[in-house]
């Protein structure tokens, strides 16, 4: 029994200093930028970027591209034709033997103002191939949208070099930029959306256009997170390995790690200054973020015009000013959608809560798809 007791005491004093070192490992920038990004994960295997119907795509229907950005990093990066228009191509021109349709029906498709287009900027790990975005790739499809998704700089086919939160805005705004200027397509027909990490890039991205004036059509936000330092204080590795949550217990050690990040896509703190409407998904389920982000998240952009309607801040006056200005919505079995405008030309925000979904398909499930639809599509069912 002694030899026993030793041996778990060994093993606690061993873990703990394998958490301690850890923990001093993270205030390196590259084990920081490998731990939040996983871009080393690069699944699926194998894949050639140049045959997306290795995938599953419809012969010719995606145009495989590179970009590069103003810092000189080459992207890799898919256009998907919108349903219809892939349908016509093939009347006219048959399936193709060999590579995508010709490269005028992807510029039509792009100038087509039947037609908008959703640039999409992914979560962390994996690639543009990986299969939930794929699905994604084909539900915009499907809305008749054109859908551009790209690799960031370190991730697939991209240029080999270690990603950051600059890196990222920059790669986020050159697959904006490829639609809005390269294509001269208008920000009122461009829908920018992101999952898990990929919110953080979004939001600043877009908040980044509306310094400029330039307005997308929406912003859509699926499973995101109010800031990387808030996700980090509760985030489990694998969903079940706590990285910094036993650290609440030492406030200011907690504190003085979270300093140190380097990535932070701080989206509560970018997100008033958003003038287009927005769409932020989120499912009960997620194991991965919690949904106490979205809230926070969909609270702070009401909060003002709670305080300008309210005739108090009493618990009262706020809760009868919230009834007045939140239009909620039970959608049968799927979840609550609440929805209120927040005035001065800023748009709609629709604030959808799925019972189910998890992390990555709480985008592709059919209610979803249709919330996203009404964005990218206004006036439309």
């Amino acid at each position: 029994m002694t030899s026993i007791l030793r041996s778990a005491h060994s093993w606690v004093i061993w873990v703990g200093v394998a958490y301690i070192a850890f923990l001093a490992s993270l205030a390196f920038e590259p084990v920081q930028s490998a731990f939040i990004y996983l871009h080393h994960v690069r699944i699926p295997l194998g894949v050639d970027f140049s045959r997306p119907e290795s995938v599953g795509f419809a012969p010719g229907k995606v145009r495989p591209f590179n970009l590069t950005t103003g810092d000189g990093v080459r992207l890799g990066a898919w256009h998907v034709l919108p349903r219809d228009l892939y349908e016509e191509a093939v009347e006219k021109y048959g399936v193709p033997e060999e590579g995508p349709m010709p490269n005028e029906v992807f510029d039509a498709a792009l100038k087509s103002p039947k037609h908008p287009t959703v640039v999409y900027n992914h979560g962390n790990a994996a690639t543009r191939a990986a299969g939930n975005r794929v699905r994604v790739a084909r539900h915009m499809s499907d809305m008749n949208a054109n859908f551009v998704i790209y690799d960031y700089r370190g991730f697939a086919d991209s240029s080999r070099m270690a990603p950051s939160e600059e890196g990222l805005l920059t790669d986020a705004r050159r697959a904006f930029d490829y639609v809005y200027k390269d294509k001269g397509v208008p920000a009122s027909r461009i829908a920018v959306m992101g999952q898990s990490l990929g919110t953080g890039v979004s939001a600043g991205m877009v908040a980044r256009l509306a310094e400029e004036g330039i307005h997308p059509r929406a912003l859509i936000l699926v499973a995101p997170f109010s800031s990387v330092a808030s996700l980090l204080e509760t985030y489990k590795l694998g969903n079940y390995i706590p990285i910094l949550s036993p650290l609440q217990r030492f406030p200011r050690l907690l504190e003085g790690l979270l300093r140190l990040l380097r990535t932070r896509f701080d989206t509560r703190s970018v997100i008033d200054s958003i003038r287009s409407p927005i769409l932020i998904l989120h499912a009960h389920n997620d194991p991965v973020i919690p949904l106490s982000h979205t809230r926070t998240l969909a609270e702070h952009l009401l909060g003002p015009l709670l305080s300008q309607h309210a005739e108090s801040d009493q618990d009262e006056a706020l809760k009868l000013a919230r009834g007045k200005l939140v239009k909620e919505t039970k959608a049968g079995g799927w979840g609550v959608v609440s929805r209120f405008e927040r005035g001065e030309g800023k748009g709609e925000v629709v604030w959808a809560e799925a019972l189910k979904g998890a992390h990555n398909e709480i985008g592709t499930s059919e209610y979803s798809v249709e919330l996203i639809k009404s964005m990218v599509r206004p006036g439309e069912p």
